[in-house]
């Protein structure tokens, strides 16, 4: 998108700032653009993102905030296409964060970077990242079909969430087949999600 293309009036000024630091970090693959350069694709002098952005920390900040929402509006993408609390649909939630990850792998590397204050970064999370509450809930839902009342779902989901999560920085980092180059991503993460499901259910129908 040109910057002829990101005309803005007065009230939106800071969106166009985050969108156009998020496209030059899309076009460049790195981080290591300038604020001039950002303010220079939304059109407007290099003082003007001073009035929404105190460093080039906070626009990133920013922008670390729209890729959490793109992977949040994956997340219900994928939902949407499988049956509520089916075993496949928690698989889907997974390869969908290994598939963001691969395509976003900067902005994906961004969104887990140390700055901002860690309690205000697990604040904003409880409040915004609603990609891991929608894993929340199929993980509930399968439950209430296969599993016990006692089962802590939240905690549940955090396992799975962290499988994927460890996988898709061994691979970003090339190192997820150091041991064994027959390995994919895909089959690690069904083979272990089944299994930590399975720890948990007496009855394995799938």
């Amino acid at each position: 998108m040109s910057s002829a293309a990101l005309p803005y009036h007065h009230g939106n000024l800071r969106n166009a700032l985050i969108i156009a630091a998020a496209e030059l970090i899309e076009r460049d693959g790195t981080l290591d653009f300038s604020i001039s350069e950002a303010a220079a694709i939304a059109g407007v002098s290099a003082a003007a993102p001073y009035r929404h952005f105190s460093d080039k920390d906070a626009l990133l900040n920013a922008v670390r905030d729209l890729a959490f929402l793109g992977l949040s509006n994956a997340a219900v993408q994928t939902a949407k296409e499988h049956a509520v609390g089916s075993m496949a649909g928690i698989l889907a939630m997974g390869h969908t964060y290994l598939q963001y990850a691969r395509d976003k792998r900067v902005f994906f590397s961004l969104m887990w970077e140390a700055r901002a204050d860690i309690d205000e970064r697990r604040e904003k999370a409880q409040i915004e990242h609603h990609g891991f509450m929608i894993l929340v809930e199929l993980v509930s839902a399968f439950c209430r079909s296969y599993g016990t009342p006692e089962t802590n779902t939240t905690q549940l989901a955090t396992s799975l969430w962290s499988l994927s999560h460890g996988i898709a920085i061994l691979e970003a980092n090339q190192l997820l087949d150091m041991f064994d180059r027959t390995v994919t991503a895909e089959s690690i993460l069904d083979d272990s999600a089944k299994r930590i499901l399975a720890s948990v259910f007496a009855s394995r129908p799938w």
